[in-house]
């Protein structure tokens, strides 16, 4: 779980039979190279991928990387694309 503020959200999930997916033991050490596999599940589980904003070494080119291994399709959105907040 990371961060471990998220153990409310965790919970929910759960609660109302949600389902949580890892490789790893709930109380397992958190190590850097388990982000780059959690990656590798989201892109597995997902149909697209859409990176709308992602430095060079970033967690999302990561994650678009494995979905173009897997074939699947990767969209990107450009920088200077303005969001409305809602």
């Amino acid at each position: 779980m990371y961060p471990m503020e998220n153990i409310k959200v965790f919970e929910r999930i759960l609660e109302q039979n949600g389902t949580i997916v890892s490789e790893y033991f709930f109380r397992s050490n958190l190590e850097k190279y388990k982000f780059v596999q959690r990656n590798r599940i989201i892109s597995g589980l997902s149909k697209k991928i859409i990176v709308v904003e992602a430095g060079e070494q970033s967690g999302s080119l990561i994650t678009a990387d494995f979905a173009l291994e897997q074939g699947k399709d990767v969209y990107a959105i450009p920088r200077k694309y303005k969001f409305k907040k809602l």
